[in-house]
């Protein structure tokens, strides 16, 4: 007796369902109504999610598979199927698309906003006065813009907790003070568009590096960093030694890691126990229990381990990799290096338990990229994903011509032309399974202007803003 698909039991179906891939899903339900309508119902897609997502180790949400919608979770399935398979294959082709958004004044810090159907996106640009605007990235179109008259922006945290009340916290100086804000995006009313509200405020010299739920980290360009929460209005003082030699030390990002702070400085890197925050005046001053520096760098980013659904906490027991842009101290090396280091936890109880600490100190390099290019660094910025993806802009060659003899004016001596490229790799993981790091996509950009970069690596985009004031969207 031949049995087809469409007389089996619906227990049977879900099974077989199950075991197919995205596209296989796709299309079998073409074929009739009865595996059309099956193929619509939320258990086929938490399956599917579950099985050739999540314990695949492709980039996804945090949120639980059943909290969305069936047709947001199928959408979010396809799109996570499609952004596995383009990182596992031996190149990726961007989709680019771009905009103005600025009127001749240069970009200068660009982000995605966690949450939100993660369809938005602000750039912070500089007129006469500092301005924030919120775009929809689905039709490159403004939505709001926030210019407190007289202010100029200083730095800016985007919150990177998905369901949260606040958004952004933002450091603005005027004439007579200087003031961190925390911002939300609101609507009088449910027709009415989104706009930013005030919801906090501190008097602080101090400006936002990180935001988590209704923590704000706050550091200074030398030694101190507070962690502030602006519900409660408790905080604690995180204080890391003073190094002589530096009359500053820039603060460039804190990473709230399982048990531990990790406050990233121009210079050095430094663990703190997670502290119990308290009011004035009970707050005490915290100081490391480890540190480590990585000499003359360019840039460094730190990222927490990816979502696992067996651990929601994300972090525990799990290794911290560190994204390092090296400095060649040599004026005649033509090659700069991308270097991945891993910050491993301690293997041991009893060393956890001593003054709080929980990672081993100091990291191990594991892997490391050479790139055969050297020039000006107009964007700094990089980004590593927690899946071990990472995006950064590789200069202009300044080097490319070579050396001009001293009769050059008798010659004709044409110059190759040379780009500012932005880099996509994947590290050694579930999305590269080489053991080595693989550069997947290089992205020329013929007007050697980028100033700032973000990368929402759940959705597989890239955001880079120009001096010229222009937004590029690169979608893979």
């Amino acid at each position: 007796m031949c049995l087809s698909l469409d007389s089996l039991d619906d227990d049977t179906l879900l099974g077989v369902f199950s075991a197919l891939t995205v596209p296989d899903v796709l299309n079998l339900r073409q074929t009739c109504r009865r595996l059309l309508f099956f193929s619509s119902q939320q258990i086929v897609w938490q399956n599917i999610g579950s099985s050739q997502i999540l314990q695949q180790g492709i980039p996804f949400s945090k949120k639980p598979l059943s909290s969305f919608s069936v047709r947001d979770l199928e959408e979010r399935v396809r799109r996570a199927y499609h952004l596995g398979e383009a990182w596992k294959a031996p190149s990726i082709t961007f989709r680019a698309s771009s905009f103005a958004a600025s009127r001749g004044g240069p970009i200068q810090d660009i982000h995605f906003i966690p949450g939100y159907d993660r369809r938005w996106l602000i750039t912070v640009s500089q007129g006469i006065w500092s301005m924030i605007t919120l775009w929809d990235r689905r039709n490159l179109t403004r939505v709001t813009s926030w210019s407190p008259e007289k202010a100029v922006f200083s730095n800016l945290a985007v919150n990177t907790s998905e369901d949260c009340e606040a958004t952004l916290a933002v450091s603005l100086h005027r004439y007579d003070s200087v003031v961190v804000e925390i911002l939300a995006i609101t609507s009088t009313a449910p027709d009415s568009p989104p706009g930013f509200e005030c919801v906090a405020r501190l008097d602080t010299l101090r400006q936002p590096i990180a935001m988590v739920g209704s923590l704000v980290a706050l550091a200074d360009d030398e030694a101190e960093t507070i962690i502030w929460n602006w519900k409660t209005q408790e905080y604690a003082v995180l204080q890391s030694p003073v190094e002589a030699d530096l009359w500053r030390n820039k603060c460039t990002q804190i990473v709230f890691a399982y048990k531990t702070i990790l406050v990233v400085r121009a210079r050095s890197v430094h663990a703190f126990a997670e502290p119990k925050l308290a009011s004035h005046p009970n707050t005490c001053v915290h100081y490391p229990y480890a540190q480590s520096t990585f000499g003359w760098v360019d840039g460094i980013f730190v990222s927490n381990p990816p979502f696992s659904p067996k651990d929601p906490t994300r972090m525990e027991g799990q290794p911290l990799s560190i994204l390092v842009r090296t400095k060649n101290d040599d004026p005649w090396s033509s090659t700069f290096k991308i270097q991945l280091w891993t910050l491993s936890p301690m293997t041991s109880s009893y060393q956890t338990t001593v003054d709080g600490a929980y990672y081993n100190f100091p990291p191990s390099m594991t892997k490391e990229i050479v790139t055969p290019r050297r020039g000006a660094l107009r964007c700094t910025d990089m980004v590593l994903g927690p899946y071990g993806t990472a995006v950064w802009v590789q200069p202009e060659d300044y080097s490319v011509a070579g050396l001009i003899s001293s009769n050059v004016h008798l010659q004709n001596m044409p110059v190759p032309q040379s780009h500012e490229t932005l880099v996509a790799a994947a590290f050694p993981g579930l999305l590269n399974t080489q053991g080595e790091p693989q550069v997947k996509s290089s992205w020329k950009n013929c007007g050697k202007n980028w100033t700032c970069l973000d990368y929402d690596e759940e959705r597989g985009c890239v955001a880079l803003g120009s001096a010229a004031g222009a937004v590029t969207i690169l979608d893979i």
